[in-house]
């Protein structure tokens, strides 16, 4: 069976830090890629995720026929993933979430969004205010959570961890 990985989580819980530690420790064999890596359009919708994430799945099958393991970093719902995945029925796609403290999340956000540039930036891919979009991202932690651990999926809380000790997990469930 194929495999690939997505490394999912609500804006602010550390994904693209991560990632960047994740291309260092994994090993010959496998590509780790940000999700927005093609770009984020004005106004990102749900029509647009689900067609990154089916880019992301061809491209995971393609390259385990090349015995290349795809990670990808960023937002997935893996309710969605199940129903794109079937179109490659070779393919086995694990989540693992990445999960942290409300209170922490929010805060990491915020201080991300303290300077002006990338306040605009926010704005402009998601067609709403960053407090707006902070509020909503913080709401929707329980329903990821919900989703995937019907899902199954791993999960690494990020809340009091540095970014290489949370890499260094996600490396170790995906190398099992």
């Amino acid at each position: 069976m194929q495999k690939m990985y997505f490394i999912s989580g609500v804006s602010g819980v550390g994904k693209t830090v991560v990632m960047e530690h994740l291309k260092s420790l994994l090993s010959d064999g496998y590509e780790v890629h940000d999700f927005d890596e093609r770009g984020v359009p004005d106004n990102a919708d749900h029509t647009w995720r689900l067609d990154e994430t089916r880019n992301w799945i061809a491209l995971g099958h393609k390259k385990a026929e090349e015995n290349i393991k795809l990670v990808i970093c960023g937002f997935s719902n893996p309710d969605e993933i199940d129903e794109i995945v079937k179109e490659f029925p070779n393919l086995k796609v694990q989540t693992i979430l990445l999960d942290g403290e409300d209170s922490i999340i929010e805060q990491r956000l915020r201080k991300r969004n303290e300077d002006t540039a990338a306040r605009v930036d926010l704005e402009r891919a998601v067609g709403r205010s960053a407090d707006a979009f902070i509020e909503s991202n913080t709401k929707f932690v329980p329903i990821l959570r919900e989703i995937c651990h019907r899902h199954n999926c791993p999960t690494i809380d990020t809340s009091h961890l540095d970014p290489e000790m949370v890499a260094e997990r996600v490396a170790g469930l995906i190398e099992q």
